[in-house]
């Protein structure tokens, strides 16, 4: 779920968070439809680290050594003056406390492979969200998803004015061009990784796209330092864009326009949150939560139809044309 040394350092709570989250998930389906969306190795392999010495991303003044990049409780921050200061529960953590936000989500709300981005969304939808993992109402179709365990975890060991100064600061963000699409025959080989992304096999040919959605950070060495200004690239199949354009603005087989809830610019309406620019791989599986039941209550429930007429082919189309719009 996190990025760099934080892979190799949260890996045991999130093991531990995936055993809580499966109890929670009886009767839920399996996602076999869109696979690509939840990659998953059988047990966990080698994670990439730092490399030895001082540490640096482009365009910044900080230097860190290794060891403070890998401090779980206290993510790096490359570009402070390039936000408002985050509350201690954003970027700080405590022993037996919850993971501190940025580990994950990063200072400026972008996420990355695995944690889906925050910034912008409305304070209340965050607080609500993060209710229903601690509800069990929120989870995953795909039994022990590490992240989502961790997330149950997280949403269990908040206090509520941690949650609420937290769900201010990313709200408070302005959104940021995270997401690159690319419309291809083949894409990277690719590997599934045990907590829930793609790895990049180096040396390998392309692969057939094979109506799939291929997500990779544009670099690995910047993305092991969370650097926040080094994003992803969704490599889609020719055609997805435009055939989810179509799909967004009729409502496909459900006859509901994304629009009618979420604006007319899909850049978020009231509590409905933006739809423009975000992780195609995390709308995917969102959909398909939706759609299967793993993810349900009332903050869901006007979006139980929508989901529930998208085929397999149409989350694909859908998601790869919201992802390449400008957040």
């Amino acid at each position: 779920m996190t990025m760099r040394g934080g892979w190799v350092r949260i890996k045991a709570a999130m093991l531990a968070g995936a055993a809580v989250f499966a109890t929670a998930l009886a009767g839920c389906d399996p996602p076999r439809p869109l696979a690509w969306a939840y990659p998953r190795a059988d047990k966990p392999g080698p994670l990439p680290e730092a490399p030895p010495g001082l540490q640096h991303v482009p365009g910044s003044a900080i230097t860190l050594t290794k060891a403070q990049v890998d401090d779980d409780l206290n993510p790096p921050d490359w570009f402070p003056q390039a936000h408002p200061a985050p509350p201690a529960i954003v970027a700080h953590g405590r022993h037996g406390g919850p993971t501190p936000c940025a580990e994950c989500h990063l200072m400026n709300g972008e996420g990355f492979l695995g944690a889906p981005s925050l910034a912008g969304l409305p304070a209340a939808y965050i607080i609500q969200q993060v209710r229903e993992f601690r509800s069990g109402r929120r989870v995953s179709s795909e039994p022990g998803r590490p992240a989502t365990g961790e997330m149950i975890k997280v949403a269990r060991t908040v206090s509520d004015p941690e949650l609420a100064s937290a769900a201010a600061y990313f709200a408070a963000l302005r959104p940021a061009s995270w997401v690159r699409m690319v419309e291809t025959d083949t894409a990277p080989a690719t590997r599934p990784d045990f907590y829930g992304w793609l790895d990049l096999v180096p040396g390998a040919p392309p692969e057939p796209i094979r109506g799939r959605i291929i997500e990779a950070p544009e670099d690995t060495a910047r993305m092991i330092l969370e650097d926040p200004h080094s994003g992803i690239v969704d490599y889609v199949p020719k055609g997805a864009v435009a055939r989810g354009e179509a799909l967004v603005r009729t409502g496909g087989a459900g006859g509901q326009p994304c629009a009618g809830c979420h604006g007319a610019d899909l850049k978020g309406a009231g509590e409905a949150p933006a739809l423009a620019g975000r992780a195609p791989t995390y709308l995917a599986r969102m959909l398909w939560d939706i759609r299967t039941g793993a993810r349900k209550g009332p903050t869901v429930a006007p979006m139980t139809t929508p989901a529930s007429g998208l085929s397999e082919g149409d989350i694909t189309n859908v998601v790869a044309y919201l992802g390449s719009l400008k957040p």
